[in-house]
């Protein structure tokens, strides 16, 4: 019974550090897309107010942000390069 709670423990340890690394990975992407598209002043993952010059204000602005970041975090991070499609 304490060897199936500790593995329990460690697996839930585990699945949280995985899931810091995701986050970190997505917040790395997105502060590096932001700064490729609004200048290197503006590397960060979240702006700091709603009026910041950081901010990405038009939905198709949106949208192309998103769908960098989702690439960013398939490459494995900011500055990997495209996996080739064999």
């Amino acid at each position: 019974m304490a060897v199936a709670a500790s593995n329990g423990a460690a697996f839930a340890q585990e699945k949280v550090r995985v899931q810091a690394q995701a986050e970190s990975l997505g917040f790395q992407c997105r502060a590096a897309v932001r700064a490729a598209m609004k200048g290197p002043d503006c590397r960060m993952a979240i702006p700091p107010n709603a009026t910041s010059h950081c901010n990405i204000p038009h939905i198709a602005e949106i949208e192309s942000m998103d769908n960098k970041v989702a690439e960013c975090v398939r490459r494995g991070g900011p500055g990997r390069q495209a996996k080739n499609q064999s």
